[in-house]
């Protein structure tokens, strides 16, 4: 039986973990992907310099896209202070970031955002918020937009004794319930999904604390 860990209990320890610039198994303060960095490089005139980062946790998604020319709404439900220290004032880019303060699924799309970035955050939400916000997202798409997610799939965690761990409300996909859910809400768009393997270490016992297939998908919107 999964021993259930509250949902205010995981945004106290990124709020902490980004408070005080630690890193984390996961790697929070990891460079953006090399798939990632690809798409960027291949977005041309056509899409809306306009950005969206869900969950963007140290910034290095919300940096990145403001360097390449996008206006930046970024999204996450810690204080937005460590973001903006990374950010330098004299820089020609620092004035394209918008930092709000708000948990993703509450998050209201009202305009149309030419890329969309959600890492490593959706799989923490209910179902009826990820397939909301996606949902949300695509009605709100007018140019060539682009959609970069990375969301982890058959998830099993492990406290430092060896309990199985379950998040409260999370989404718990399997890889197959994802893609069924990904290719539905994408109908119509360009869409890539690529699978790793994917596991954590607990420091103190060396042992895996958390085991998931990571779904990446890069979806495009090239139609309108």
């Amino acid at each position: 039986m999964n021993q259930p860990v509250s949902r205010a209990s995981v945004h106290a320890f990124y709020a902490d973990a980004i408070l005080r610039g630690r890193n984390t198994a996961e790697n929070l303060q990891a460079a953006t992907s090399e798939r990632f960095n690809m798409l960027l490089e291949s977005i041309g005139d056509g899409t809306p310099r306009t950005a969206l980062d869900l969950g963007y946790g140290a910034g290095t998604y919300t940096i990145a896209l403001a360097r390449a020319g996008f206006r930046v709404v970024a999204v996450d439900q810690i204080p937005n202070n460590s973001l903006l220290q990374r950010i330098d004032d004299g820089s020609d880019w620092a004035h394209r970031i918008e930092a709000r303060e708000c948990l993703a699924e509450h998050f209201a799309f009202d305009e149309d955002f030419g890329v969309v970035v959600a890492k490593d955050v959706l799989h923490y939400l209910a179902r009826r918020d990820v397939e909301s916000l996606l949902a949300s997202a695509i009605a709100h798409a007018r140019g060539a937009n682009y959609h970069y997610l990375e969301v982890f799939t058959g998830i099993t965690r492990r406290s430092a004794d060896g309990r199985l761990l379950r998040i409260e409300g999370e989404a718990d996909y399997s890889p197959d319930a994802f893609r069924q859910v990904i290719e539905r809400i994408y109908d119509g768009w360009d869409l890539t999904v690529l699978w790793s393997e994917h596991a954590e270490q607990d420091s103190r016992t060396g042992r895996n604390c958390f085991e998931a297939t990571r779904a990446t998908v890069i979806a495009a919107n090239r139609t309108a």
